[in-house]
C-alpha cells in the first residue's frame, strides 16, 4: 500500500486518470441499456487490450466496487446535493460523484486531494463548466462529514532536521516595527 505522499511516474498518473474515464464512459453506457444487467458480482470486467496492467486492474476494482456500493454511494448524493435528487442529475455528474465518493469513502489508500481533482478533472472533461463546483461542493462536504480520516484539510507532514530548526527559529525572532 502506497502513502498519500508518494508520487506515481506521470505515466502511471495518466494511465489511472484513463482508467477513470473509462469508468465512467461504462457507467454511463449502462444507465442507456434497457435489458436487465446480471449479478454485478458476476458481470464481465472492463479488460481493455494494450492499456497499462495496473490500470486496468485499478479500472476492474473501482468499477466493481462502485457496483457493489452504489446503494451506499447514492445515498450520500441523495444526502448531499441539496436540493436535487439523484434521477434530476445528469447521468455524467452522478456517475463522476459515483467514482469520486467511491475512492473517497471505500479506498483508503487513495489521497482525499486525488480523488477531488480526477472526479473534477472528469467533470471539465465530460460535463457543464457549471457543474464543476457543484461536484466539488459535494465531494468535499463527503470528505467532512464520511471520511474525516482522510478530509479535504490534509496537513502537510511535520518538518525535521534542520529545515525545521531554522523555520521555528524564524517564528521566534520578532519583527522590528516599522518607523512612522
Amino acid at each position: 500500500m502506497t502513502s498519500g505522499r508518494e508520487t506515481l511516474p506521470s505515466s502511471r498518473r495518466r494511465a489511472l486518470s484513463a482508467a477513470r474515464g473509462k469508468v465512467l464512459q461504462r457507467l454511463f453506457a449502462e444507465e442507456y441499456e434497457s435489458r436487465p444487467s446480471p449479478d454485478p458480482l458476476l458481470k464481465d470486467l472492463i479488460g481493455w487490450e494494450g492499456e497499462d496492467p495496473m490500470a486496468n486492474a485499478y479500472a476492474d476494482r473501482l468499477y466493481a466496487e462502485i457496483l457493489f456500493r452504489k446503494p451506499e454511494i447514492d445515498a450520500v448524493i441523495e444526502e448531499l446535493a441539496r436540493g436535487w435528487s439523484l434521477p434530476r442529475l445528469t447521468r455524467v455528474d452522478r456517475n463522476i460523484l459515483r467514482i469520486g465518493l467511491c475512492e473517497i469513502l471505500f479506498d483508503p489508500a487513495m489521497p482525499f486531494r486525488v480523488s477531488v481533482h480526477e472526479a473534477l478533472d472528469l467533470a471539465h472533461r465530460f460535463s457543464d463548466p457549471e457543474a464543476v463546483s457543484f461536484l466539488n461542493g459535494i465531494l468535499h462536504e463527503a470528505g467532512v462529514r464520511h471520511a474525516p480520516e482522510k478530509g479535504p484539510y490534509d496537513p502537510a507532514p511535520p518538518r525535521t532536521g534542520a529545515s525545521a530548526k531554522r523555520s521555528r527559529s524564524a517564528r521566534s525572532t520578532p519583527k522590528k516595527e516599522a518607523l512612522p
